[in-house]
């Protein structure tokens, strides 16, 4: 066989619309079917009932990656399968996701779909985004870190400089 049937022949990424809040569902039935899935999640703060709660939240909410062989044509049950809204389509047949695309959020979310990991190098003197808790999104410039990996932080907040101490965990490079 040529490198030009087995290159068309491989199994490749593409994107699946899902139904509103049933991303378990439409993960579980595709899975069943056997398509592999990837719905990579991150910890992020949310606000419930006036409390701050973390949450592993859906990075890309409504859509779920999946592998399949375009040319055996076994992906037109995807578009029938409980949960599932349609595969996203440009034509006649679904469209494959870049390689570098995927291998990036492979790399960054791992093979689980798990948050990226925890363990950034941090700087003195270099911008972070804090991820959790009341100051979720906010950039902030790392003032200290201690040995017990907590950093301390200078966020400017309402025109002040103001000094926050947070686990190293919960924080990531803009």
């Amino acid at each position: 066989m040529s490198d030009e049937g087995s290159v068309a022949m491989r199994e490749r990424w593409y994107i699946v619309q899902i139904k509103p809040n049933s991303l378990s569902r439409a993960q579980i039935n595709l899975e069943r079917q056997g398509f592999a899935c990837f719905a990579p999640r991150e910890r992020r703060s949310v606000r419930r009932s006036g409390k701050f709660v973390t949450a592993e939240l859906p990075v890309f909410p409504g859509y779920l990656f999946v592998t399949l062989n375009p040319e055996s044509g076994s992906w037109r049950v995807i578009n029938s399968t409980y949960g599932v809204a349609r595969i996203v389509s440009f034509g006649a047949g679904p469209a494959p996701l870049p390689d570098g695309l995927m291998q990036a959020l492979l790399a960054r979310y791992g093979e689980r779909g798990e948050g990226p990991d925890a363990s950034i190098a941090l700087r003195v003197g270099e911008d972070v985004v804090i991820r959790e808790g009341p100051f979720a999104d906010f950039v902030a410039t790392v003032e200290a870190i201690d040995p017990e990996r907590r950093v301390h932080l200078l966020i400017d907040f309402m025109g002040r400089h103001s000094r926050v101490t947070v686990e190293a965990d919960k924080l990531a490079k803009p």
